[in-house]
């Protein structure tokens, strides 16, 4: 039995341009063949600003870090648009075959490629990172996005600096305002109050630790890893800052017992970048 639509469909059918989409469609161009992996990160600042990080982004300068103490060769592209990873962040590794690996697959690919790191000296490795990540990370993402001075110094120079001023302003409003709430529910020791104060609190129970753990040693470990990649990223961008924030007072005070922090994040910056 035939249904109402049938004859609209005939007619539709009929038509040449509802062909189109059966047809092959040559592209308009090929994609780029590459001959080394590309590491694509968020863009560093202006040219015209004295800058020695490659990029104020934690993940984006981590992952530079280890594909660099792993030997790993690879050309950095620096992008504000993160659609061609394979999560929609950056950063992302794009391999001579076509395929794109995310931050959470490239440890895999150095180890299929025969770039694995060393085995960590360390036993209390992840224990550190982890620490890492529950308090330093949420420092910079809150003096990056949070607090007003380093929004408009970071967050909007750095990585809104290319949209017209309204998107600016609501891309600005949008991650200042999640950026806030996923620190207080990542990390409810802060509570509600949350201000450069609390977080500086326990930024500085990591340096105490990061720094006992450290001594006089030029790595964390025997050789550099997964710890050192967190502690160098971190450290640095908070030794560049171009900001006034507790933590930073805390890490660069003219007597301030942190310096050999300072000075082991200066030491790797200038050995392997």
């Amino acid at each position: 039995m035939a249904t109402p639509e049938a004859p609209l469909r005939e007619v539709l059918k009929s038509i040449s341009f509802t062909q189109l989409p059966l047809r092959h469609i040559e592209p308009f161009f090929e994609a780029e063949k590459i001959t080394t992996p590309r590491l694509y990160i968020y863009k560093r600042p202006k040219p015209t600003e004295k800058q020695g990080l490659p990029t104020y982004d934690v993940e984006c300068l981590r992952l530079l870090a280890l594909l660099k103490f792993a030997n790993y060769g690879f050309d950095s592209v620096y992008t504000n648009e993160p659609d061609g990873s394979p999560n929609g962040k950056l950063p992302y590794l794009l391999l001579p075959s076509g395929q794109a690996v995310d931050c959470d697959g490239i440890m895999a690919h150095l180890e299929q490629s025969g770039h694995k790191l060393p085995e960590s000296s360390l036993s209390s490795e992840l224990a550190y990172c982890t620490m890492i990540k529950h308090s330093l990370v949420p420092a910079i993402r809150y003096i990056a996005w949070v607090d007003s001075a380093g929004f408009e110094a970071i967050g909007q120079n750095r990585y809104l600096r290319e949209y017209p001023a309204v998107i600016q302003m609501a891309l600005g409003w949008f991650k200042s305002n999640n950026t806030a709430h996923d620190i207080q529910v990542r990390q409810p020791e802060y509570g509600a109050a949350l201000d450069s104060e609390v977080v500086c609190e326990n930024a500085q129970r990591t340096f105490d630790s990061l720094l006992a753990l450290l001594g006089d040693r030029e790595y964390f470990a025997d050789t550099p890893g997964l710890l050192d990649a967190w502690a160098f990223s971190c450290l640095n961008i908070l030794i560049e800052a171009p900001v006034s924030s507790p933590i930073r007072a805390l890490l660069l005070g003219r007597s301030s017992k942190y310096q050999p922090l300072v000075d082991y994040a200066l030491r790797l910056m200038e050995k392997h970048f």
